[in-house]
């Protein structure tokens, strides 16, 4: 099968890229799309958004900080009605206490900017945007084909790229009744795909693979967290464990968002629903997420640093980290939050200003090395999960296990993970949230992005190594957070997806 365009994933960047393709492209241009996706039980949505993998997680951050066109979205009350609805339907996603507290803000004519949605709330929006592209598609001589399946290698071939599985790809339909879509498989079946472009729409790496030393390993060892289910997936694995006579030991393996997404549920299932539960997190750095949260100060902090004067000055990527630096220290002097800083330095764009004043040479030194330093200290979320994790902390049912997880293994019905002090923890379930693998160190845990890896050469730790249109070759563009340079300024990742992916979209049209 030959296409102009291939699109691996149809979650926000498969959406989004469908979506721009079927806005721009000229009404009178045939073009072919194949859209190929892992899992059509997460569309709409992917992993991140759909309603089966994202139930009990909610948005790091407040609607503030999203992009206009979602925004506008959730303004419109027949949208707000058909969260509500939603919620009041479906008892088992546990959103009754959020609605109450936010359903007075919901209707009023403004919308409040620090309300923080459930994740799933993006599956609407997003079924929406399909939606319009099939109205657009009918107007225009745009083919789409959808396909389910594993894309596990990729060939290169002179202007090609032919995309391969281990067994096949099946094809599916997407359906229209009564403004909702509907999904049918179809009996056909392809081998490969041959295409003049692709757009690769992967969230998340998976963690890296840690040595597993039983083939028998049972299966309450959970290694991407994310894809295998989420926190639905672990309660279910709890429940059928449940003893209120025997412990259970839950082990984490890494302290950042993974862990907090199950702290709110987790604290459920202990004080109300009296579960046995211990829980250990097992991580080289105790510190996690910051909360989002303002300080009590009358006001907007006003800059001390990252002035018009001292951004004009800017030469090194180093600078750049240093000004943030003095900036919270000055906040703290002033009884200022981070947070207060923080989101004056999102809403005058100040990265952006700084950023444009380094060369090539500081801007590849910022991504490589001085971004994951900023990310590191202006990670905000969602206050509720922390406070759930303190109030856990307050009764010692968390225990922090300083070290790095290096094996895993069973003995009986136990899984035993070994650590780098050899340390030894028995658990009863491991959840494995330790973040996705550089791309150096990926080898077994994607064996297309490992193919993608070996045949382009042009990657680092944070990822592939893309120009400004997020092209990785002629043929491959990659706008999603596998990128290098996916966001430098620190956008969210939903608005910052959605740009990339619309500049992609032009590259490619104007090409």
């Amino acid at each position: 099968m030959k296409y102009d365009l291939a699109i691996i994933g149809f979650g926000v960047i498969g959406v989004e890229s469908l979506y721009a393709i079927a806005e721009k492209i000229n009404k009178n241009k045939k073009f072919n799309i194949a859209i190929i996706e892992k899992n059509i039980k997460n569309i709409p949505g992917g992993v991140a958004y759909s309603k089966l993998s994202s139930k009990f997680g909610f948005f790091n951050n407040p609607l503030r900080l999203s992009h206009p066109s979602f925004k506008s979205w959730i303004k419109n009350k027949k949208n707000t009605q058909k969260i509500v609805d939603f919620v009041k339907e479906n008892p088992s996603y546990q959103l009754n206490n959020w609605l109450s507290a936010n359903i007075n803000n919901l209707f009023k004519k403004k919308i409040s900017g620090e309300i923080y949605f459930p994740r799933l709330v993006y599956s609407f929006y997003l079924e929406d945007k399909i939606l319009d592209i099939f109205n657009i598609k009918f107007k225009k001589k745009l083919k789409i084909s959808f396909y389910q399946g594993n894309a596990e290698n990729i060939k290169f071939e002179k202007k090609n790229l032919i995309i391969k599985t281990k067994k096949n790809f099946n094809a599916f339909k997407i359906n229209i009744n009564k403004k909702n879509i509907y999904i049918k498989k179809l009996d056909r079946k392809v081998k490969f795909f041959e295409c003049k472009k692709m757009i690769l729409g992967n969230g998340l790496l998976p963690p890296k693979k840690i040595n597993i030393a039983s083939k028998g390993l049972n299966k309450n060892y959970i290694w991407d967290f994310y894809s295998e289910g989420g926190t639905h997936n672990l309660l279910r694995k709890i429940k059928k464990l449940e003893n209120k006579e025997k412990k259970i030991i839950i082990t984490f393996i890494g302290n950042k968002a993974g862990l907090l997404e199950t702290m709110l549920q987790l604290k459920e299932l202990i004080f109300k629903k009296h579960y046995n539960i211990s829980i250990n997190v097992i991580s080289k750095k105790l510190a996690t997420l910051n909360k989002a949260k303002f300080s009590n100060k009358v006001g907007k902090y006003k800059f001390n640093y990252f002035t018009n004067k001292h951004i004009d000055k800017i030469k090194k990527a180093i600078q750049i980290l240093n000004l943030l630096k003095k900036e919270f220290k000055n906040a703290r002097d002033k009884k200022f939050n981070k947070y207060d800083v923080w989101t004056e330095i999102l809403s005058k764009k100040i990265l952006n200003k700084s950023i444009q004043k380094l060369n090539k040479k500081e801007k590849n030194i910022y991504n490589l090395f001085i971004f994951p330093k900023i990310r590191n200290i202006t990670r905000f979320t969602y206050p509720e999960p922390i406070s759930a994790k303190e109030y856990l902390d307050k009764f010692n049912i968390i225990k922090m296990v300083k070290g790095k997880a290096v094996s895993i293994d069973t003995s009986k019905k136990n899984i035993l993970v070994k650590l780098d002090n050899n340390k030894i923890i028995k658990s009863d379930i491991v959840v494995n949230v330790s973040g996705p693998v550089n791309l150096d160190q990926l080898n077994f845990e994607s064996n297309l992005i490992k193919s993608i890896k070996s045949n382009t050469n042009k990657f680092d730790k944070r990822g592939f190594i893309t120009d400004k249109n997020f092209m990785l070759t002629e043929q491959i563009y990659a706008p999603g957070i596998i990128s290098y340079n996916f966001n430098p300024s620190r956008q969210t990742i939903i608005k910052a997806i959605t740009n990339n992916s619309r500049k992609t979209v032009r590259k490619i049209i104007n090409k």
